[in-house]
């Protein structure tokens, strides 16, 4: 996490194609606006650096196995809390 508004390096290593499941509260439609909604994202990339407590996140909300060119309509990239990843990658989900 970072004092002092910089960033730093979180461990948060997703892979890609990894499934994750965020509830409401725990990723941002912009910075600083949490999400009202749950969400399902199959990770495209993470960017390691976190400010807040937050990192970003590349990926997609369709069912790629079932569509791989799901459209931009369906492209995720928001902040997501580093914990809610965490959780995730624990097997808490």
């Amino acid at each position: 996490m970072s004092w002092n508004g910089r960033a730093a390096a979180v461990d948060v290593e997703a892979l890609a194609g990894t499934k994750l499941f965020l509830l409401a509260g725990e990723w941002f439609r912009e910075p600083g606006v949490p999400a009202r909604r749950d969400e399902v994202v199959i990770v495209v990339a993470i960017h390691r650096e976190t400010v807040s407590g937050r990192v970003w996140v590349k990926g997609h909300v369709c069912r790629l196995q079932d569509a791989p060119d799901c459209g931009t309509g369906s492209c995720f990239e928001h902040q997501v809390l580093a914990t809610a990843i965490s959780r995730n990658l624990a097997g808490q989900r």
